[in-house]
């Protein structure tokens, strides 16, 4: 499709050549956070500071350095006040094309993308900090006053492979190098078909996003893992009716089971959100005939949003009586299964009383809620006196991989 990639990058090279200038456009792409009118924040100029680093991977030059590191810190920026979780390619990239100046100096500007969250603290590799080749970064953080000096120095030396080897190497460096740059190629016709759709869902393409979704599943076996990423980026860019078909036919080919019962639970949640109720209850019947027997252990949580879909579907019933139905197998589903403070199980149960008008039954949810808020507590308190216990000689002698401090 090069029209589309032609048309898609236009903005974004336009931009960069004028980023290349002057630094007075920089403005146009520094974190602006902005009130969503629900307590969330976003940001204002995310789309055009990611055209800008999307048009440079292709174009990649020694002079954008200073460039680079302004957006890798406003993407760190706004990791930190719009994105608690998860770890995106413009954060990825954007510490990508900095670590390719490979400069000792740069290790505090990876460092402070890389603590933001628990996520971009597993995502955002150390090997970002050490591009500049590992003895270098180190001994550029002993000689810092940084507060995490120690921290980070630890973290690169100490870290050791099965066999007992340095972890962090430069040879293992370069080739995390080389792997990252086949992920981020620096020509538009090397980048897979997927990640055009990202790009161009993020730039606000919607059409063009699904044109390339299609491509990129057209070269693909129709497994169960391809079929739910096809579904899942269709419905994100808003086609449900699409992504039902999908999603369907992902059901058709899992095997019985709780993968089955898990495929069942998203085709429940496409058409509700779709507004097709009869769709919907029929999916949550098959649902509950695909559901293992134990709802403990490993199938609590696949119980937990078995039961929340009843209560979901209530507002969507066409009269009482099935609003009524809905609510009663509600409640039979919910016997013996644990944990129900978790996953938003029982703030669906009251929204759906709530809805149906039943005093006596929002009265009884609210109570039950409060009830498992409180054994919530209980847990989470046990766990942490346990995690802040001080074992004896006795317990650490009898636990393996457990060390006393001498």
């Amino acid at each position: 499709m090069p029209d589309d990639r032609d048309r898609l990058l236009r903005t974004p090279r336009r931009d960069l050549a004028a980023a290349r200038r002057s630094t007075s456009t920089w403005a146009r792409l520094a974190f602006v956070p902005e009130p969503t009118g629900d307590g969330q924040l976003v940001d204002r100029n995310r789309t055009a500071r990611f055209g800008v680093l999307w048009a440079a991977q292709y174009d990649r030059r020694p002079d954008d350095l200073p460039l680079l590191r302004f957006l890798l810190d406003q993407e760190t920026r706004r990791y930190r006040e719009t994105a608690p979780i998860g770890l995106g390619r413009g954060l990825e990239l954007a510490g990508l094309l900095v670590a390719e100046h490979r400069q000792p100096e740069d290790v505090w500007l990876h460092w402070q993308a890389k603590q933001v969250t628990f996520d971009t603290a597993l995502g955002y590799r150390t090997h970002h900090l050490l591009t500049a080749r590992v003895a270098a970064t180190v001994a550029a953080v002993r000689a810092s006053a940084h507060p995490d000096r120690d921290r980070i120095a630890h973290e690169i030396t100490a870290a050791r492979n099965h066999d007992g080897t340095p972890h962090f190497t430069d040879d293992a460096v370069d080739d995390w190098l080389a792997a990252q740059r086949t992920r981020f190629p620096d020509h538009p016709d090397e980048e897979n078909p997927r990640d055009w759709a990202d790009h161009a869902a993020l730039l606000g393409d919607r059409e063009a996003a699904r044109r390339f979704l299609l491509q990129w599943a057209a070269t693909q076996l129709r497994t169960e893992q391809m079929l739910n990423s096809l579904q899942f980026g269709l419905a994100h860019l808003g086609f449900l009716d699409e992504a039902i078909d999908v999603q369907t036919e992902a059901v058709a080919v899992c095997e019985a089971g709780s993968g089955k019962a898990g495929a069942l639970l998203t085709l429940i949640r496409l058409h509700r959100t779709a507004g097709h109720f009869a769709e919907a209850r029929q999916a949550l019947r098959d649902c509950g005939d695909a559901m293992p027997a134990d709802p403990f252990w490993k199938d609590a949580g696949l119980w937990r949003y078995f039961v929340k879909e009843h209560f979901l579907l209530v507002p969507l019933a066409p009269n009482p009586e099935l609003a009524q139905r809905l609510l009663d197998e509600g409640a039979r589903q919910m016997r013996g299964v644990s944990r129900l403070w978790m996953d938003g199980v029982l703030d669906a149960a009251i929204a759906a009383a709530e809805h149906s008008g039943q005093p006596h039954l929002l009265d009884h949810y609210r109570q039950l809620h409060a009830r498992e808020q409180r054994a919530r507590d209980e847990e989470i308190g046990r766990a942490t006196r346990s995690a802040h216990s001080t074992p004896t000689d006795e317990t650490a002698r009898h636990t393996p991989g457990l060390t006393l401090p001498t």
